[in-house]
C-alpha cells in the first residue's frame, strides 16, 4: 500500500465515532489501488463500512426508542443457537415443534421478518433457538436483512443451517456457507489466534509467536506490520498461522468460530433421499440431521447434535454427606476441571480448596477423591471439601 493509504487506515483506527470511522474507510477505498491483489482487502473494508452504517442507524433508533430493539434477542438457557436459511425451508415449522414459540407459519416467502426465539428442553437443559429471517446470496455485503441476521449469528453461541431436501440443498449449503464465510463466521474451528494490543507509548513491536507460521516467517510478519504502520503493539500468534490471518487481525476482520449443525428439512418429500448423499459430501465433517417436521422423522436427534457441538457439559453438586445432589447443573465447557468449577461457585471455594469426590465417567470408581486439575465429564456429581 502507498503511504497515503497507510495514513488513512490508521486514521480510521483511530477515529472515536462511526460517522468518522466511516469517512476514514471511504477515503482508504478509494485510496487502495483496484487490482486482483486488492480484490480482498476491498471486500472487507466495504462489509466493514456496511456494518458501521448499520450501526449508525441503531443508534439512532436506539436513541428514538423504536426499531432496533426488535433485532436484539437476550440470551436465555444454557446457549443461544441461530437458525438460518434460504426461504421455505421450514425454518419456522422446525422452531415449533422443538420449542414452546408459535411462529407464524405459511406456504408464501419471506414470512419470518424478525427474529423469533423460543427454548428447546434437553435432557432438563434449555438451550435458546432464535429463527433468523430468510438468507439471501449478497446478505454479507448489505443484502435485504443480511448483515443484522449475520448479527445474530455472530453473537450466537451456535448455528443450525435448515435446508430443504427436496430443492438443490447443496447450493443452498454453499450459499449460507459463503455467507458466512463472507461475514468472517467460520463453521470450523480456527486453525490460528492472533492478539493485537496497541499500544499509545513508543515502545515498539513486541511479537510473540508460540505456533507456526506456515506460509510465511517473522520477518514477513514484521513486514506486514510495517506496511500497516504499527510500531508500538503487542502482537500474539498462537496455532497454524498464514500471513493473511495476520492482516485479518489488523484490519479487526478476524474469523469468529461458531459451532454449527446442519437440519435437512422435508425428509418426507420427492427427491429428498436421493439429494441426501450429495449433501452429506459437501457437509464434509459437519454434524448433518436429516429430519420432517411433518412427520417427526429425525427431530429426537437435533438436540443431541446441537448440545455436542456447542461443546458444553452439565456437572451437578452435591454437598458433602448428602444423598441427592442439586438438581439444577452447572453448565461449564467441555474439559473444564475442578478448579474452574470451584471458581465458578466461588472464588473462596477454590481459595480453600482440600479435595473433591467425583461420581460419573470420569471418575474411577464411585466417589473418587480427586484434586484441582481433576478433568469433568457430562453429568459428572461433584463433592467439593474445602478447609
Amino acid at each position: 500500500m502507498t503511504a497515503h493509504a497507510k495514513g488513512l487506515w490508521n486514521k480510521a483506527i483511530q477515529a472515536k465515532t462511526i460517522e468518522k470511522k466511516v469517512k476514514a474507510l471511504q477515503e482508504f477505498l478509494s485510496a487502495v489501488p483496484k487490482h486482483k491483489g486488492n480484490e480482498r482487502l476491498r471486500a472487507q473494508v466495504k462489509r466493514k463500512i456496511a456494518i458501521l452504517r448499520l450501526e449508525a442507524v441503531e443508534q439512532k433508533q436506539r436513541k428514538a426508542g423504536k426499531g432496533s430493539v426488535d433485532w436484539f434477542i437476550q440470551k436465555e438457557g444454557a446457549a443461544q443457537v441461530v437458525l438460518i436459511g434460504q426461504t421455505n425451508v421450514g425454518r419456522s415449522s422446525l422452531l415449533s415443534v422443538l420449542t414452546n414459540a408459535s411462529p407464524a407459519i405459511a406456504g408464501h416467502r419471506f414470512t419470518t421478518t424478525r427474529p423469533v426465539p423460543g427454548i428447546m428442553n434437553f435432557e432438563g437443559l434449555q438451550i435458546q433457538l432464535v429463527e433468523a429471517p430468510a438468507l439471501v446470496e449478497g446478505a454479507a455485503d448489505g443484502g435485504a436483512w443480511g448483515v443484522q441476521i449475520l448479527r445474530l449469528a455472530k453473537n450466537a453461541d451456535g448455528i443450525v443451517i435448515v435446508l430443504d431436501l427436496s430443492e438443490s440443498p447443496k447450493s443452498q449449503l454453499q450459499m449460507v456457507l459463503g455467507e458466512l464465510e463472507s461475514a468472517r463466521i467460520s463453521t470450523r474451528k480456527p486453525e490460528s489466534h492472533i492478539q493485537v494490543t496497541r499500544l499509545k507509548e513508543s515502545s515498539g513491536v513486541h511479537l510473540m509467536v508460540s505456533g507456526r507460521l506456515v506460509d510465511c516467517d517473522i520477518e514477513d510478519v514484521h513486514k506486514l506490520l510495517k506496511e500497516y504502520d504499527v510500531n508500538n503493539a503487542t502482537i500474539r500468534i498462537s496455532g497454524e498461522t498464514r500471513l493473511n490471518d495476520v492482516e485479518d487481525a489488523l484490519l479487526e476482520s478476524t474469523v469468529v468460530y461458531k459451532p454449527t449443525v446442519i437440519v435437512a428439512n422435508k425428509l418426507d418429500l420427492p427427491r429428498a433421499k436421493e439429494n441426501l448423499e450429495d449433501l452429506r459430501r459437501a457437509a464434509a465433517d459437519l454434524p448433518l440431521i436429516p429430519a420432517s417436521c411433518t412427520t417427526g422423522e429425525n427431530l429426537h436427534q437435533i438436540g443431541r447434535a446441537v448440545f455436542e457441538s456447542l461443546g458444553i457439559i452439565r456437572v451437578y453438586t452435591k454437598e458433602p454427606n448428602e444423598n441427592m445432589h442439586s438438581p439444577e447443573p452447572f453448565v461449564i465447557r467441555a474439559g473444564s476441571t475442578i478448579a474452574e468449577l470451584a471458581k465458578r461457585i466461588h472464588t473462596e471455594l477454590h481459595d480453600n480448596f482440600r479435595f473433591a469426590r467425583v461420581w460419573g465417567s470420569t471418575a474411577k470408581y464411585p466417589g473418587e477423591r480427586v484434586g484441582l486439575g481433576h478433568a469433568l465429564g457430562d453429568k459428572d456429581v461433584v463433592e467439593i471439601h474445602a478447609k
